[in-house]
């Protein structure tokens, strides 16, 4: 992985601007206000899904905007950008960087021809990792983050109450820009991952869902 300059910087706090599956906000202009209202309080990146939303997005603002597309594919588990037309879809609409799903899941194109097509077009690569074993190999291939999204969401790791510090804290024993992202929900977790020496920093529903947000506060009185 280089070690030149990126376009995330250390401590950057990225937000996920995504609604779930059936929300009334799985709409791009809706989510691109989410994101803008996000950036007013304090975010320095984004992260979204759709090329169109990515596209919005970049008509608002010129901060560093982390592009996936989401296709659910019966064949296949991965969805997070797994063909490279997505990549391009992307590329084309503005992004900054790509996210791809790097798990070591089957897939409709290697992850090596993935990876190729991110750098010929001069993306960095975002890699949505579930375990140590696919960090390395993320991080061989040329990734420029290893985050920590997919963990306790593949077959190959339980899922963590909270963030999975200890997949991070292994990323980050690699030497990695290790990135923490899933179930970051308060401000102890986003000290802890900084103490961690997490490079950077991915909020998504516990800012952005309202739904989310309710559910939540709902079972803690309930």
């Amino acid at each position: 992985m280089s070690k030149s300059s990126t376009i995330l910087k250390r401590n950057d706090v990225i937000v996920s601007a995504q609604a779930v599956a059936g929300s009334v906000l799985q709409d791009s202009d809706a989510l691109v206000r989410i994101g803008m209202d996000a950036i007013a309080g304090g975010a320095s990146a984004l992260r979204l899904a759709g090329a169109n939303t990515v596209e919005l997005a970049r008509s608002k603002t010129k901060l560093p905007i982390i592009g996936l597309i989401k296709t659910q594919r019966d064949e296949f588990h991965p969805r997070i950008t797994v063909i490279s037309k997505e990549i391009e879809k992307l590329k084309s609409a503005g992004a900054d960087i790509v996210a791809i799903d790097s798990t070591n899941r089957d897939r409709p194109e290697p992850i090596e021809k993935l990876y190729k097509t991110a750098k010929d077009l001069h993306l960095e690569i975002f890699a949505d990792i579930a375990t140590l074993e696919e960090g390395k190999k993320a991080m061989d291939l040329g990734a420029t983050y290893i985050a920590t999204t997919m963990a306790g969401y593949t077959a190959d790791r339980e899922i963590t109450e909270g963030p999975d510090f200890e997949l991070l804290e292994e990323i980050v024993a690699l030497g990695s820009k290790a990135v923490i992202e899933g179930r970051v929900s308060t401000s102890d977790h986003l000290k802890k991952a900084m103490n961690l020496g997490a490079y950077a920093i991915v909020i998504g529903r516990a800012v952005t869902s309202p739904q989310i947000i309710l559910k939540s506060l709902l079972q803690r009185v309930i």
